[in-house]
């Protein structure tokens, strides 16, 4: 039996609370403010914490925090009577695995307690099958040599088993699609319907049509009654690609669906149930359209539950021939001879930008496959453009130890530039989060401080 600690400082909310969650079969604890939850938390076990947010001496967001230090992985649902977007964006920006504004629905209470008892039995159970197995760099069409897309493997295999909402970011060209798919197929939705859309290739007009589905004569041309999406998907999972793209009414409305688990087609009257998984994927950055406000910060926050970057090409250069070789394996697959890539056409790759990511990557070797004639991959069969480019950034980098020469011309003066260059290169993937620069880099935040320059950074901080 679930156990429950419920918090709030008025009387009749936690009669109210402990008297649901008592007839729905949970054992629950309460107390009147943080300070009184955070004693009993430290003396018994829960499974999970509901709290309100504004409470004396100790609001919810303190407690909340307090909580996720002793127990990172004990979900807490947090409720409000002031249902800010302030509230609530940091709220889910800090992890709580749900927000319900007061006066809260019944069912979207106990739906919402489902969710996160459920999340919490499927994480514990995928983990505990075998701590102590390897983690897989390679399934499907994803591979990963590169630190930053190994920490993206191991977050696929933690998410994958969970029902949780996923926001992929990434430029286009990246992945995302396959990623998502690596999710579902991964997932105990496996066998479920896959369903993925790019929200940009709709036009705006038959958006809700499409997402929800109508009814026969909704609008003119409504000749039958149709299914959208989230039906088609209905136990399964739904890839949106390309989020930024949808309107603000439709952004609404899409929010509503995520929150009630409930559709209703274009011109219909009856609220239709749907259990969907949804995986959403951007190449812009959502945050800032946010500040912007073309993009509600609350369905935001709905998405990115949990969030995964997806570095580009060009900073991850372990990845460009282990990929390169899967496509040609791919694309060469009914050839007697399996072909290769000579040393020449390999250097090429690595030394190209890849502005297009993965997918130009894949259309290159699409490319030479197309017009081998023996077994081997050489520089001329690949696309002009990119050899040419590829050797002017060769140029440009063979021109650079003698820029560093003039200045410095010790070996450690030369290693010094080169390092300072990757870690720009790093810190730029990341977007200036140096927390997770320090992560791809695998070394401590106090570290990589020292290592850039005064000028690029805050003084390191102090232990």
């Amino acid at each position: 039996m679930a156990k429950i600690l419920i918090v709030d400082d008025e009387a009749r909310i936690l009669l109210l609370l402990q008297s649901l969650l008592k007839a729905n079969g949970y054992e629950t604890a309460t107390a009147k403010d943080g300070r009184e939850a955070l004693e009993i938390a430290k003396k018994d076990t829960f499974d999970l914490v509901i709290t309100d947010l504004r409470m004396a001496p100790m609001d919810g967001m303190t407690l909340f925090r307090e909580i996720k230090t002793l127990y990172p992985s004990l979900p807490v649902i947090l409720l409000t009577a002031y249902a800010s977007v302030e509230t609530a964006i940091e709220a889910m920006k800090s992890g709580a695995f749900d927000y319900l504004t007061k006066p809260f629905k019944v069912d979207e209470m106990l739906g919402t307690v489902t969710r996160a008892l459920d999340t919490v039995k499927t994480s514990a159970a995928a983990v505990s099958i075998d701590p102590n197995a390897p983690l897989r760099y390679q399934f499907e069409n994803l591979i990963a040599s590169n630190s930053a897309m190994m920490q993206v493997c191991e977050m696929i295999q933690r998410v994958a088993p969970t029902t949780a909402t996923v926001l992929i970011n990434g430029e286009s060209g990246t992945g995302k699609e396959v990623i998502a798919r690596t999710i579902h197929n991964t997932s105990p939705r496996k066998d479920k319907p896959w369903v993925a859309v790019n929200c940009a290739a709709l036009p705006e007009a038959l958006l809700e049509s499409e997402m929800f589905g109508h009814v026969k004569g909704a609008f003119t041309g409504a000749v039958t009654e149709k299914e959208g999406l989230f039906e088609t998907a209905n136990n399964g999972t739904l890839f949106l690609d390309e989020i930024s793209s949808l309107p603000l009414l439709l952004q609404g409305k899409l929010l509503r669906v995520l929150q009630e688990k409930e559709i209703r087609r274009v011109g219909g009257t009856k609220n239709i149930s749907v259990d969907v998984r949804v995986i959403a994927a951007s190449n812009t950055n959502l945050e800032q359209l946010v500040v912007q406000g073309t993009f509600r910060a609350d369905l935001y926050y709905r998405f990115a539950v949990i969030t995964l970057d997806i570095p580009p090409l060009r900073d991850r250069l372990e990845d460009i021939l282990p990929l390169a070789r899967h496509f040609i394996r791919s694309e060469a697959a009914g050839f007697k001879v399996q072909p290769t890539l000579s040393q020449e056409a390999a250097d090429v790759l690595v030394a190209y930008k890849w502005p297009g990511n993965v997918r130009e990557l894949e259309n290159a070797i699409k490319h030479a496959v197309t017009f081998l004639q023996d077994d081997l991959i050489t520089p001329e069969l690949l696309p002009p453009r990119i050899v040419s480019r590829a050797q002017e950034s060769k140029a440009q980098l063979a021109a650079q130890p003698s820029l560093a020469a003039g200045s410095n011309n010790s070996l450690k003066g030369f290693l010094r530039l080169k390092e300072k260059e990757y870690l720009e290169q790093i810190l730029s993937s990341t977007h200036g989060d140096k927390e997770k620069a320090a992560q791809t880099l695998q070394v401590s935040l106090a570290t990589l401080y020292r290592k850039l320059s005064d000028e690029d950074a805050a003084p390191a901080p102090q232990p």
